[in-house]
């Protein structure tokens, strides 16, 4: 087959965790690695980047914006990027588009509708997930939905959330879930553990990262010997901003000591964390899954988390991490002490982590699109 990947408003192989760069990219590259090992990939990019070909995996970027530029202000260049699509390939030779994020779709609408290809959508993010209700993003979203052969979710919660908030039949939508990168993330239980604490995630308040700053605070009250190293570099029209609040936030509960910001980090550094950690904290509002959840359980890192959602899906109590509604908790205070002080706790717990990150495999998900490809074809 011959797949073609849009992925119109970042580039999903330059720099994870700035930018818009985030799961979705990580997602794309996983993928079209792995399909390309049976199939010709094409992925295609309007932010500029270098491109490159390798083996049977070609990434273009059209070279349209700069990779700075907010999201909000790309849509304008959705026209100019579907002309460059069609003057740089020959759409026909696509046996399917698979369009990443709703402006990806919107793309791929026009061209499915023209030379009768069909397209995958994967949204990756939900405009429902934004303050204030972007009705008309939500409104784009649903049309591309409508439009599209099969809508992919990575998680029950997204599955009923795109069922329920965009009137789309359940049996439009397959959910696939994401996987974990076996090469990179791998356990290592002979290093010895610190007291560290790790937010991974790019800088914007929908991330939460202030939740974790008052945890911290509330936290300090029963234990002393700690760090917190936020991973991540800002994000979006006010990250900037967020991230001057968050650093002013720390010096306000005089937490300098305990916390430092090491803005984004290839995988690999994020890995050498992982190996010393004891706890990820995750505070983001809405996901349409939580990739960083599973690859810290893959590295035996568990996970307290706020996320009332997709995570429920992931996170057990006790077992892999723990969820509760508010990080303010004396619950929430027992358990990160437990995982500190208790020695022969934590390594239940991190053998636990890991046993339950063993069924998240890019192969897997791959495999699982591949099919998805093979039938509509």
């Amino acid at each position: 087959m011959n797949i073609l990947q849009l992925v119109f408003h970042t580039s999903p192989f330059s720099v994870v965790g700035k930018n818009d760069g985030g799961g979705m990219s990580i997602y794309v590259q996983q993928i079209s690695k792995h399909l390309s090992e049976n199939h010709s990939v094409t992925v295609v990019t309007g932010e500029k980047a270098d491109s490159f070909t390798d083996k049977n995996l070609e990434f273009i970027s059209l070279n349209i914006f700069e990779p700075e530029l907010n999201v909000e202000d790309k849509e304008i260049y959705l026209q100019e990027f579907k002309n460059k699509l069609e003057e740089s390939l020959d759409l026909n030779n696509f046996d399917v588009i698979h369009a990443h994020y709703w402006l990806s779709g919107l793309v791929a609408k026009e061209i499915s509708n023209v030379l009768n290809i069909p397209f995958i959508f994967t949204s990756h993010s939900l405009g429902t997930f934004l303050d204030g209700y972007n009705k008309e993003r939500v409104d784009c979203e649903k049309i591309v939905m409508s439009s599209t052969n099969l809508i992919t979710a990575s998680s029950v919660f997204e599955t009923m959330l795109i069922a329920d908030t965009y009137k789309i039949a359940e049996n439009k939508i397959i959910k696939i879930t994401p996987g974990v990168d076996r090469e990179i993330f791998i356990p290592d239980l002979s290093v010895e553990k610190e007291n560290i604490i790790l937010s991974i995630g790019r800088i914007q308040e929908q991330k939460g990262q202030l939740q974790t700053i008052e945890f911290l605070n509330n936290f300090k009250k029963i234990q002393n010997d700690f760090k917190c190293y936020f991973v991540g570099g800002p994000s979006g029209k006010h990250g900037d901003e967020y991230l001057q609040e968050l650093k002013q936030t720390v010096k306000d509960f005089s937490l300098d000591k305990h916390v430092e910001f090491l803005d984004n980090l290839p995988q690999t550094g994020i890995t050498e964390l992982f190996k010393k950690a004891k706890l990820l904290i995750h505070t983001s509002k809405f996901e349409t899954f939580g990739l960083v959840a599973i690859e810290a359980n893959a590295m035996g890192v568990p996970v307290l988390t706020t996320n009332n959602g997709s995570l429920m899906e992931i996170i057990e109590n006790n077992k892999n991490g723990y969820l509760s509604e508010n990080l303010i908790d004396s619950n929430v205070n027992n358990f990160v002490n437990n995982l500190f002080n208790k020695v022969t706790k934590y390594e239940e717990i991190r053998l636990s982590c890991i046993e339950k990150s063993k069924k998240y495999d890019w192969m897997k998900t791959a495999n699982e699109l591949e099919s998805l490809y093979e039938k509509l074809v």
